[in-house]
């Protein structure tokens, strides 16, 4: 029995200052709307070091001791397995500038629930606002999302 599988490996962030979050708004076509950034780990790059660097690239901030809270997974269009691994972080240096994958936004809970989330993003949440759940493994069947 083979124990492997094709997988792409992703992360994003939650970045919080006061009672503020920040978001960027995707103008990716393929997952447009509002989001934490973050983005792929590359080859022999450690999870922590990617979320790092991915937040950078988005942001210009550097993420300091980010904690990983929790991972969504579902199956992409070729059937391989998608893992997001979702992190929260408060403390950070450096100076915010939007990049071009979208808008930067520090918004607050209320107004992030109230805006036009990326697809599925809504049930990412309550990974990052409820200690007590670590997973999100998405999955569609008949139009209902799991």
């Amino acid at each position: 029995m083979d124990r492997t599988e094709p997988t792409t490996l992703t992360n994003m962030c939650m970045l919080t200052n006061d009672n503020r979050i920040l978001t960027i708004d995707r103008i990716d076509p393929g997952w447009p709307g509002i989001t934490f950034p973050g983005g792929h780990v590359e080859t022999h790059e450690s999870f922590h070091d990617a979320m790092v660097r991915e937040f950078k690239e988005e942001t210009g901030l550097t993420l300091e001791n980010p904690k990983l809270v929790g991972i969504k997974q579902f199956y992409d269009d070729d059937d391989h397995r998608y893992l997001v691994l979702f992190y929260r972080a408060s403390k950070f240096h450096g100076q915010l500038n939007s990049s071009e994958e979208g808008e930067l936004k520090w918004l607050t809970k209320d107004q992030l629930l109230n805006s036009k989330l990326a697809y599925n993003f809504n049930h990412d949440l309550p990974v990052f606002f409820n200690e007590e759940i670590t997973e999100h493994f998405f999955y569609q069947t008949d139009n209902e999302l799991f």
